[in-house]
């Protein structure tokens, strides 16, 4: 029998549930992953998880690539709000348990893929993959079982989900629109104390969730749960997030799943993308299915060396044309993501390594998303030598700043800080000039390991300018500043502890 939703959650106590979102889950996994709130989880662990200053308070903005070329605005909270949220789920989890509970009962199996749950030899709770609910068996082969006796497949996704989320509808779901907005006022309701540190995380405000921390991921269960308690006993999906997948018997219970669909969104001010909205008749053909596609391509292929695939130069090359044509025919430039994690299993030859690297340093300069995957799937893996690193960052990062995407000049310094290797000092005046909190910590961080005190001087004067703007850049003028240069009050104290959000290595 597989795992139920609420079993998932039962696994996790509230020691571990704060643990997992404050000491690992502040900052986003699509950063340059030099980022811990180690340090600062186990100071409030050491003071019995504080209570910091309440109210509204600002956030860094963070635009990270996607597949598509176009960014998405990621959030990192400061610590003293994002803490004050996590002691407040943590405080009432057992209700959040319970609640869900409720929500996901009589399901036939997990509607929901992606969600909190305890990762074996993890300390975080949460990832955007599907790799952990494949050990579940029993789930997968319930999974696999829907297509069997439908005729369509339904894809449909909500607009702008997290951004989307009114902070109210929190309430909303948890007790019931009349309650919630009977009490509304009223601050010794659990439900509105969620409300009310959910807002604080993102300067009071109440449209949207911040995407980035981990407890954004939770607090959309509590939403699109309620979905999943109006829509699982009429039809059959899955659901990643916010992204479902339905099977039916004709075109007419299609067309109404997406009318239901949106009409339960609604109720929680949301909305469809219809974009990406689709129909599909089955069964699909796997030509239209990229992943089916690539895989096909191993049909047959015996030559191996440790159990791993052996590429030589004409057979890797026949597989990057095929993904680039599968990029052309779909539009869709995950494409290249998969066939990255592929080629990252298999053994390349001489010839075959060098043809692949110059391949993915023009891939990388086209589709900057894909400094994502370069460390753990291209740089580390085939052991690329640290000059071939230092020119295709370097490229990287003229490219960033022409079309100003200064996630790829931040991966760039980065990757010379990991590295060790130069880059060219103009890094200094083009972070200062963007004004990105991330690509000036970076920088910062680049021109500490180079000893360049000039530099130094510099990005103390901006930090002091952006003091005034204290939560809006903190991660950039908490990590500049000294304990005396920094605004009075909790900064100025946890600077006081010798307390990091940059992980040791880096510093």
């Amino acid at each position: 029998m597989s795992k139920k939703y609420i079993d998932y959650l039962q696994e996790i106590p509230k020691e571990d549930l704060r643990k997992g979102l404050l000491g690992y889950g502040l900052f986003a996994d699509k950063l340059p992953e030099i980022f811990t709130s180690k340090a600062f989880y186990d100071y409030c662990e050491s003071m019995d998880f504080p209570t910091f200053k309440s109210g509204g308070r600002d956030y860094v903005r963070y635009e990270c690539t996607r597949n598509t070329n176009v960014p998405r605005l990621l959030s990192i909270p400061t610590p003293l709000s994002y803490s004050n949220l996590c002691n407040c789920i943590a405080s009432n989890w057992a209700e959040i348990v319970r609640f869900l509970g409720e929500k996901t009962d009589g399901q036939k199996y997990k509607y929901s893929q992606i969600h909190l749950q305890k990762l074996k030899g993890k300390d975080h709770l949460f990832e955007m993959s599907l790799n952990y609910v494949d050990k579940d068996k029993n789930l997968m082969e319930s999974i696999q079982k829907i297509p069997i006796g439908n005729k369509y497949r339904v894809d449909a996704d909500i607009s702008n989900c997290f951004p989307s989320i009114y902070s109210h509808v929190l309430s909303w779901a948890l007790v019931g629109k009349e309650e919630a907005k009977r009490y509304k006022n009223d601050y010794s309701k659990w439900y509105n104390i969620i409300d009310l540190c959910t807002r604080n995380t993102k300067n009071g405000e109440t449209n949207g969730l911040l995407i980035g921390p981990h407890s954004s991921n939770l607090l959309s269960e509590i939403v699109l749960c309620c979905v999943d308690k109006e829509l699982s006993n009429k039809y059959q999906y899955v659901r990643n997030i916010d992204d479902f997948t339905c099977y039916v018997d004709s075109e007419d219970n299609a067309e109404r799943f997406l009318l239901d669909l949106n009409d339960v969104l609604k109720k929680y001010e949301l909305s469809l993308n219809t974009k990406k909205t689709k129909i599909t008749k089955l069964p699909i053909n796997s030509d239209t299915h990229w992943i089916s596609s690539l895989n096909s391509f191993f049909i047959g292929d015996t030559y191996t060396d440790k159990n791993k695939l052996v590429f030589k130069k004409k057979r890797l090359k026949t597989y990057l044309d095929l993904s680039i044509s599968l990029v052309n025919k779909t539009g869709n430039s995950a494409v290249f993501t998969y066939a990255i994690k592929t080629i990252a299993n298999t053994v390349l030859g001489k010839d075959a390594k060098e043809y692949y690297i110059d391949l993915i340093h023009q891939l990388l300069c086209l589709y900057p998303y894909l400094v994502h995957w370069m460390e753990a799937y291209v740089f580390d893996i085939f052991d690329i030598t640290t000059e071939r690193i230092q020119i295709i960052s370097q490229d990287l990062y003229d490219i960033g700043i022409k079309r100003h995407i200064y996630e790829a000049c931040s991966f760039s310094l980065y990757w010379s800080i990991k590295y060790n290797f130069s880059l060219e000092p103009k890094y200094v005046d083009d972070s200062i000039n963007s004004s990105d909190c991330i690509f000036m910590l970076l920088a910062f961080l680049k021109a500490k390991r180079d000893k360049n005190i000039k530099a130094k001087k510099i990005f103390k004067d901006k930090a002091i300018s952006l003091a005034a703007e204290m939560d809006r850049y903190w991660i950039f003028v908490y990590e500049v500043l000294s304990k005396e240069e920094l605004p009075k009050g909790e900064y100025r104290r946890l600077k006081n502890k010798k307390i990091s959000f940059i992980k040791s290595e880096f510093l």
